[in-house]
């Protein structure tokens, strides 16, 4: 399933297709080390058919579509 980025302003991409929390880890990981941020933390959550990932960003997140039927929320940039 696909691994999106939500950005300040509520703008959603697709970063990575991963089949597993372990491709996710290494999605986000590479992801914020090209971005040269530096997490302490990871608190997960699930809902509506999406694992939510906040990093410690105050205002940016990724979000794992876990279900097919899953949307990206309405105004966002991005498509499913």
């Amino acid at each position: 399933m696909t691994l999106y980025f939500e950005n300040r302003y509520g703008e959603w991409r697709p970063i990575a297709e991963c089949a597993n929390k372990i491709d996710v880890g290494i999605a986000i990981k590479q992801f914020l080390d090209e971005h040269n941020y530096k997490s302490y933390y990871t608190r997960v959550w699930d809902s509506d058919g999406w694992r939510h990932y906040d990093v410690g960003s105050w205002s940016e997140f990724f979000h794992w579509q876990l279900s097919s039927d899953a949307e990206v929320p309405n105004g966002s940039k991005s498509s499913t």
